[in-house]
């Protein structure tokens, strides 16, 4: 259920991050294409106006009339706005009947002069420049001026660019009629074409994009959440069916069976069923301990004390078990002897603990504890050589009512899966945390990090 809420949940924001990206590169498109046009435009403005200065420098220098030969049936199509400044008497029109294409006037002027007065590279750069300025476009650019392949350049770069790909485009001009010069404009797109109206949209994409994604995980979590009450659920029914049906069916055997027995005999199992409902209380005791401490109505005192109070009654217990060949070690750390702490909880985690190493052992138990420093906490650890417990339940194990699903855990001893649960408490209620170590076969390393302050 998470993994297809998770999946349908990922798709959709890539869905909506696609159409938001097309929707972004239509616009940043045309925007690139309404500056294009312009360029064009303005490349050839400045040619027209080129072709200008130098008439005007040609008929101040010899005052010679021009003389253009239009191959065209008309001349209602040609373009006479970029001559104004030209005398018409210095200009005179052959027609001809013959139909060729039609050519502009610039073309045509541009072509009988191109000899004796080519295109200035410097002047065409100065008209450029400022035509994109006129037109409120700030940035870097490239002219180049081929006549008969040579190549005459100007590079301006005072601007900053937009760095993608491909920052710039490149748009070209023949100015003659055989189209043996040619103008070649490369334009860097400029920063200011993310300002205005596309930066709110930037900006109004980028969080809208933040707000799904924080609304995905949000319900992610959500998810999370009831999946994991839906295991707790089931782990509780799972306990109870099998802890409390256990008990309960023995006790009342035992208490059958004593009623058709007479003397000592009943006795017996009077004190087996007492056995039994002594679990049970203890078990409903538990439950309710860890309720209290999960709402946290029960708080802890702090105190100076031995750390040795607390480990030492646990070695004494099982000196006298003779059910397993129990050795317990402690290894003191001399420059650590007190702790300001809860004294009864840290006495009850390391209690489980150990308790945990002697149930899930073999026939020979070894435990060692010791005290240590770990950054500014004191560090409390219990080794044993037992079970071991598999890498992928080492995460579950301080969860309420789990136990670890291995044979040898599960053929050993009664337990509720609540004392790791109320292990993890005792040492977050000390601003601390509990580490684990562990290899199957190979015994466990509980380590509990107490701030001591």
């Amino acid at each position: 259920m998470l993994n297809r809420s998770l999946f349908f949940s990922v798709a959709a924001v890539l869905f909506l991050l696609i159409l938001q990206g097309l929707w972004l590169y239509r616009i940043i498109d045309n925007e690139q294409k309404e500056l294009k046009s312009k360029v064009i435009t303005i490349v050839e403005e400045s040619t027209k106006k080129e072709l200008d200065s130098r008439i005007q420098s040609l008929m101040k220098r010899g005052g010679k009339s021009i003389n253009i030969s239009l191959k065209q049936s008309t001349v209602n199509n040609t373009n006479f706005d970029s001559i104004n400044k030209i005398d018409s008497r210095d200009v005179s029109i052959h027609k001809t009947k013959k139909n060729v294409s039609n050519i502009s006037m610039e073309e045509a002027l541009q072509e009988m002069i191109k000899k004796d007065f080519p295109p200035q590279i410097d002047t065409l750069n100065r008209l450029f420049g400022s035509l994109l300025e006129e037109k409120g476009i700030f940035t870097n650019y490239k002219l180049q001026l081929f006549i008969n392949d040579t190549e005459n350049s100007v590079e301006e770069s005072n601007y900053k660019a937009i760095p993608i790909i491909k920052p710039y485009f490149q748009t070209e001009y023949p100015i003659t009629i055989s189209k043996d010069i040619v103008v070649r404009a490369t334009v860097y797109f400029p920063i200011s074409m993310i300002k205005g109206d596309l930066l709110s949209i930037l900006a109004i994409s980028l969080a809208l994009t933040i707000f799904i994604l924080f609304i995905i995980f949000t319900q992610i979590r959500m998810i999370y959440k009831q999946v994991s009450m839906a295991k707790l659920k089931e782990n509780v029914t799972h306990f109870f069916t099998h802890e409390l049906r256990s008990p309960l069916q023995s006790s009342l055997t035992n208490l059958e069976v004593a009623e058709l027995m007479d003397g000592d005999s009943s006795k017996l199992f009077l004190q087996k069923s007492k056995e039994q409902l002594y679990f049970l209380n203890k078990l409903i005791e538990n439950i309710l301990s860890l309720n209290k401490f999960e709402k946290k109505h029960t708080l802890i005192n702090r105190e100076k004390f031995n750390i040795i109070e607390a480990i030492e009654p646990h070695i004494e217990r099982y000196k006298l078990n003779t059910e397993k060949s129990i050795s317990i070690d402690y290894i003191p750390n001399p420059e650590i002897e007190t702790i300001n702490a809860d004294k009864l909880h840290i006495f009850n985690a390391i209690g489980n603990l150990v308790d945990n190493a002697v149930k899930y052992s073999g026939e020979s138990v070894k435990i060692v504890i010791c005290v240590d420093t770990y950054k500014s906490h004191i560090r409390i650890s219990v080794k044993d050589n037992g079970f071991g417990i598999p890498k992928n339940e080492q995460s579950k194990i301080f969860e309420k009512f789990y136990r670890v699903k291995r044979a040898d855990h599960s053929k050993t001893g009664r337990g509720f899966g609540l004392g790791l649960n109320y292990v993890k408490w005792v040492v977050k209620a000390h601003n601390g945390a509990i580490q684990l170590e562990s290899e199957p076969g190979l015994g466990s390393n509980f380590s509990l990090l107490i701030k001591n302050r």
